[in-house]
């Protein structure tokens, strides 16, 4: 792709019309707006009523790495206390300014623009925070489609409108996100957000390439809303280097729409460093960091200041390279196990199936080719269990909850030899649905071309 040149002058754009009714009634956290003040020269400080580290049990805590005859030694005098305390809303200074400074490096984003980061207890609560600063119960929300369920379930439960952004091989289509924001009734408020997953999407495995990032920040900018950019798998992304990795939406953004400000992204540590730390980190313009910290004030006080301090003992002690190594090192291991399944899947599943091989993530989203009607979530729920398979039926992935013949399957924790017999079990499942509806439509007689007909989907 030719470069576009970044323009001489850019705009930061303000959100701050976009608020959610509900988070303007939220009040800043009357004891931890004052904690920072706590650290100025000569305060006595009688605010928070944070317990005396003298009565913690832990004495100091060492982290054995892998690989490695090193180890990281926390103890009361270089950082252990801080991870025992009480600490800061939007996190720990230090591990929010390693994040600064690493995303202004990876994304090429200036730190004069007016962003920063925030820590979470996981990206999962960050995401429902910006959910609460910028929309409101029944609001209308664009979210790419198939979607992840984690999302879709919380916003199904306070009635959002949710549209789908339909999506293809490549992801998210530009062509007809458009036609669905043109053709929005004058009478309704468009909506204020899309919610994507642009690396390695939960479920399709699939990834959206620049070109199509750059039609859907000119939307951005066009139609007024912000791109909420759930980029958990961005480290897991299996394209070669010579064909050129896809920059982020937070990395294109002042290059395409020549302002920031309208992409918010969510980093997770869950699928690289540990899913038990639940650690995630939100970069965003500054009035939506301040308005999801001043959530966390309200409702859970802080991330928790255990995990952060062992992430960031961790990442010091890598350091920027250290970390992207560790990474690679992850990502080509979840490579090999991709490659795999895509055999095993090449092995038991050709002509009774469909899929994309995925780009990057841990995720295959199958297109099973069964008899007209039948729905992945009847047959996994019924002869899956029987047949000692398990996977997530598409049905859970649609905000309208229509039935598909798709399925997702996760091939992180799988063996070998498991992969394998997954997929012949995946195809026995195919082949034992078409033997039903032969014996039950077609009695006496079984089409000899019957597997490989059908290869319409429902509603997919």
């Amino acid at each position: 792709m030719e470069s576009m040149g970044y323009p001489k002058e850019t705009n930061t754009f303000d959100p701050t019309p976009l608020l959610s009714a509900r988070v303007q009634r939220y009040a800043p956290g009357a004891i931890r707006r004052l904690l920072p003040l706590e650290n100025l020269p000569g305060m006595i400080s009688l605010v928070a009523g944070k317990p005396n580290p003298e009565v913690f049990p832990f004495d100091k805590i060492t982290l054995s790495l892998k690989g490695a005859n090193e180890e990281i030694v926390l103890t009361r005098e270089n950082g252990l206390i801080d991870g025992l305390q009480y600490g800061l809303p939007g996190g720990n200074p230090g591990l929010v300014k390693w994040f600064e400074e690493f995303q202004s490096e990876l994304h090429g984003i200036n730190r004069s623009q007016g962003w920063t980061c925030c820590i979470g207890n996981g990206s999962q609560e960050l995401l429902h925070r910006v959910f609460q600063v910028l929309t409101d119960p029944c609001d209308s929300v664009l979210i790419e489609t198939p979607a992840y369920p984690g999302v879709v379930g919380f916003l199904q439960a306070e009635d959002y409108k949710l549209v789908d952004a339909k999506t293809d091989r490549h992801g998210i289509d530009p062509s007809e996100l458009e036609k669905t924001l043109s053709r929005w009734p004058e009478s309704q408020p468009r909506p204020k957000l899309l919610y994507t997953i642009p690396t390695g999407s939960n479920p399709t495995g699939r990834s959206c390439p620049e070109w199509r990032k750059i039609g859907i920040l000119r939307l951005a900018k066009r139609f007024n809303f912000m791109i909420l950019e759930d980029d958990a798998y961005y480290f897991l992304n299996y394209e070669e280097k010579s064909n050129g990795k896809s920059r982020s939406y937070l990395a294109l953004e002042q290059e395409v729409n020549g302002e920031t400000g309208r992409v918010i992204r969510f980093d997770s540590l869950s699928k690289i460093v540990s899913a038990g730390m639940r650690l995630g980190v939100l970069t965003g313009p500054l009035p939506i960091v301040k308005n999801v910290i001043k959530l966390t004030e309200n409702i859970n006080l802080q991330p928790s200041s255990t995990t952060q301090i062992l992430a960031l003992s961790l990442f010091q002690h890598w350091g920027r390279t250290g970390f992207l190594e560790h990474c690679a090192r992850a990502s080509e291991f979840y490579r090999r196990k991709r490659d795999v399944f895509a055999a095993a899947a090449e092995v038991h599943l050709k002509y009774r199936a469909t899929w994309d091989v995925p780009s990057a993530g841990l995720f295959f989203w199958f297109t099973l080719r069964l008899p007209p009607g039948e729905d992945t979530f009847e047959l996994l729920s019924k002869k899956g269990m029987e047949s000692g398979l398990l996977a997530i039926p598409g049905v859970a992935f649609m905000p309208d909850n229509r039935k598909t013949y798709q399925l997702r399957a996760s091939f992180s924790l799988i063996a070998e030899e498991q992969a394998y017999e997954a997929c012949r079990r995946m195809a026995q499942l195919v082949d034992d649905a078409w033997g039903d509806w032969v014996r039950e439509f077609v009695p006496g007689r079984i089409e000899k071309n019957g597997l490989s007909n059908p290869t319409t989907t429902v509603s997919a």
